[in-house]
């Protein structure tokens, strides 16, 4: 009778990383773990063609790397965002897609939080001038947004939407939220107001992202939506890049459109160095990193561990992106 080869756990990445706390999670499931450096497509597919489980930190999987998985039955992406992944071929292919959802909200929250105050007492420019020796031309007692009493425009209302609202009303603050998929009772528990898209984009002096990019999300915030917002307002994005358009961002803050933004994220990454973002003293840039901590990255590769075991013992895992693949399997 022919030995049953071991289910294989597969991680890709840039680098090859030793999987301590994967390893840890999976202890006691009988199984091959393994970890890939791989870049190219043709590396990914040639890493994961025979995987069980494959625990992905940002490679793309694509609809003809799907095509090519022949014993996967579960594809983990570490991190809330699932862009990188084609969803609906994994559905189609009976592959089970997991994020590491809520596991850094306090660090994007935070971070979002950060570049709104930054925003709003104009740190970027008052920090260049000051240390340039320029003193006399940034001192003012009346040029900066007190924040208290101000109003936040929460788009997208998951983990960290919600986060950002907790933080902002401790600040004082005034939070509106966009998101059409989540229940209105939250209103109460948050001490939010629900709206329309356009009345948040009017009413609010910080429009704040926290949504996946989807087809339905790619642009959200485009010409027609900066027009739509306060001149003296600033945009903050931790989300996703494609969630703005870049040009359209650029070309409002060129016009006087809006009063300044703070960005984590971007349509291409990373940064070229002359993107004109880049050289705008009322724009706050950092490079994809709002998720970042010691604690965070540890929770997310624990659980993804977690998950994988999961599935290997044939439960359920606690996060599932498309939950109709249980419909097929």
């Amino acid at each position: 009778m022919p030995v049953q080869s071991l289910p294989i756990v597969v991680h890709i990445d840039s680098t090859e990383s030793l999987l301590e706390l994967e390893r840890k999670a999976l202890a006691g499931i009988a199984c091959e773990i393994i970890s890939v450096a791989a870049s190219s497509e043709g590396e990914i597919i040639e890493a994961v063609k025979d995987a069980t489980v494959i625990l992905n930190d940002h490679s793309p999987i694509t609809r003809s790397m799907v095509d090519q998985l022949t014993n996967c039955r579960l594809i983990i992406r570490y991190g809330h965002g699932y862009d990188t992944v084609d969803v609906d071929a994994c559905t189609e292919a009976d592959i089970i897609v997991t994020n590491i959802a809520g596991a850094t909200s306090e660090e994007v929250s935070n971070h979002a939080l950060s570049l709104l105050l930054a925003s709003a007492r104009d740190l970027k420019r008052l920090d260049l001038a000051t240390t340039a020796g320029r003193w006399a031309e940034v001192y003012s007692r009346s040029i900066l947004g007190r924040v208290y009493g101000e109003t936040i425009g929460v788009v997208g209302f998951g983990w960290i939407g919600r986060a950002m609202a907790r933080k902002c009303n401790a600040l004082g603050m005034n939070v509106l939220v966009d998101d059409p998929y989540v229940g209105e009772h939250l209103a109460v528990e948050y001490k939010v107001k629900f709206v329309s898209k356009d009345d948040l984009l009017q009413s609010s002096d910080y429009v704040s992202l926290h949504v996946p990019h989807l087809e339905s999300t790619h642009h959200y915030i485009d010409s027609k939506a900066l027009a739509r917002m306060k001149s003296s307002a600033y945009l903050i994005n931790t989300s996703r890049g494609p969630v703005v358009d870049e040009q359209a961002l650029v070309d409002a803050l060129q016009d006087g459109e809006i009063a300044g933004a703070g960005i984590d994220v971007y349509e291409q990454e990373p940064l070229s160095l002359d993107n004109p973002l880049l050289h705008m003293t009322n724009v706050i840039c950092t490079p994809h990193v709002a998720g970042s901590s010691e604690i965070g990255w540890a929770t997310i590769r624990r659980r993804a561990g977690e998950e994988a075991a999961r599935v290997l013992r044939g439960e359920r895992p606690n996060v599932v992106v498309n939950p109709e693949v249980f419909g097929r399997i």
